[in-house]
């Protein structure tokens, strides 16, 4: 692993630990007055933010240990693509997440629909997995 994979690592790291504090900060501020009597405006707007805000720190979280993972499950060998598939299981990761938010913000999460969501994802990678062979 050459240093400029450590650096991404740690760059996609910090990333992901900026949007989980921007996200905290957000969701922190976000109509912090509301009452029965007076409703937040931007409510819809606000959860459209969080949930967005929550995905991509998920992504680029699990990005970097996904090609940790991967180079480890290697020997410690970078081989040519390790980054693309990292970056497909971040953003699986990242749209199981949102899919999952806006189920549950719709009142329609269940625990079927959130195995079969899983379920999807995961079949999803192992499809494309198969194909980079």
């Amino acid at each position: 692993m050459s240093g400029r994979d450590r650096a991404a690592v740690a760059a996609l790291l910090l990333l992901g630990v900026l949007a989980g504090v921007i996200l905290v900060a957000i969701a922190g501020r976000a109509c912090p007055a509301e009452t029965l009597a007076q409703p937040c405006p931007d409510a819809a707007q606000n959860r459209t933010l969080v949930v967005g805000l929550a995905s991509v720190s998920a992504a680029l979280i699990v990005t970097p240990f996904a090609f940790l993972g991967e180079v480890l499950a290697r020997r410690r060998i970078v081989y040519r693509g390790a980054w693309t598939r990292a970056a497909r299981r971040g953003v699986l990761v990242g749209l199981v997440l949102a899919a999952l938010a806006g189920l549950r913000l719709g009142g329609a999460l269940s625990v079927p629909i959130t195995i079969f969501v899983v379920i999807l994802a995961a079949v999803v990678e192992w499809f494309l997995s198969r194909r980079d062979r």
